[in-house]
């Protein structure tokens, strides 16, 4: 396994156990509030990302971030109905 195979499974492994503890939180509400949740959490992670002095720059940075997140989002959805719907 390479360093960057072993960085991306230690990064996994990390991500799928926060999720873990993350989960517990969010089981039994509505779908509405979960996703009001979820919408927050991705907010201040996206206003996280700043780029000093250069609003515009930031801007395009968080719609950047957005559009890869989106698309993972997709991803995972589709990798959890997998076999699912037919």
């Amino acid at each position: 396994m390479s360093d960057t195979d072993t960085d991306a499974a230690g990064f996994a492994a990390a991500a799928d156990a926060l999720l873990d503890r993350i989960m517990p939180f969010l089981a039994g509400q509505s779908a509405e509030l979960q996703g009001a949740v979820i919408a927050d959490l991705v907010a201040i992670w996206l206003a996280g990302h700043r780029v000093s002095g250069d609003r515009a720059e930031g801007d395009r940075t968080r719609e950047e971030l957005l559009a890869q997140h989106a698309q993972h989002i997709g991803e995972l959805v589709a990798l959890y109905l997998d076999g699912v719907d037919g």
